[in-house]
């Protein structure tokens, strides 16, 4: 009988394939064990579904509990008080008598892993490996050294409280409007970071070459900055964001709508 307990596998930077598939085998033999009654994953920045996201599906199919385990490496303690504070402000924002969240010590600080690391190494030690060979380097591609030709170069936050804040939807709708507009690396040259530090203003995106912010960004904010900025050359003020001395040159560009 399957309880009415989640557990949200927690990990990081999900930005290739590769993250998604290795989480998504181990949230899978969570669902092979069957004793919780939902598994998923989340990522606290670079991927999606953002830690809120999983949470609220949690809560919408009825489990009134969450267990919520970081499983990357390393672990980093100001992450670790921000995760929580984080998830308390979510559950300030979605209070529910009947949903509980926890949350377990990072992986990093559980004695089993270094049981684990040595069995994973005793497997490998002494077992027949094909050595890695320079004869089978191969040279860098002579494409990486070219500067794509762009008109716009567009960094979009994703790190953790961008993420957090909507940044993975902002991406997908920024990815979308591109297409449908057939603008590719030539028109707009999109590049996913790290933090950007306004985390405040997030999600956050800064567009060069006039070197502008965009903050608080929606799903909304970012179809109009394809339709507008990229496409007619105008800057969307409702969005746009200034560095703190020039705030009070420009009070009436971040008022409109």
């Amino acid at each position: 009988m399957k309880t009415d307990t989640a557990v949200i596998l927690l990990g990081r930077n999900g930005y290739s394939s590769a993250p998604c598939e290795q989480m998504n085998r181990l949230v899978e033999a969570l669902r092979e064990n069957g004793a919780y009654g939902l598994a998923t994953s989340a990522f606290i920045d670079g991927g999606s579904p953002a830690l809120p996201d999983a949470l609220g599906l949690c809560a919408a199919q009825g489990m009134a509990r969450a267990l919520v385990v970081p499983v990357y490496l390393p672990t980093d303690r100001n992450l670790d008080n921000w995760l929580n504070r984080m998830v308390r402000r979510w559950l300030h924002q979605n209070a529910t008598a009947d949903f509980t969240v926890h949350m377990t010590p990072p992986l990093g600080d559980a004695p089993e892993l270094a049981a684990a690391v040595l069995d994973f190494v005793a497997r490998y030690a002494d077992a027949p490996m094909a050595p890695l060979s320079a004869n089978h380097a191969s040279p860098n591609s002579p494409e990486w050294s070219l500067i794509p030709p762009h008109s716009y170069h567009a960094l979009l936050c994703r790190g953790p409280r961008c993420n957090a804040a909507g940044a993975g939807e902002a991406a997908q709708v920024l990815k979308r409007r591109l297409k449908a507009n057939n603008m590719g690396d030539d028109a707009v040259l999109v590049a996913q970071t790290g933090c950007l530090y306004p985390c405040n203003l997030g999600p956050v995106m800064v567009v060069y070459p006039e070197g502008l912010w965009y903050g608080g960004l929606t799903e909304k904010g970012v179809e109009r900055i394809v339709e507008e900025h990229f496409a007619d050359g105008q800057i969307v003020a409702h969005y746009a964001r200034y560095p703190s001395q020039q705030t009070q040159q420009r009070p009436t560009e971040l008022e409109q709508a």
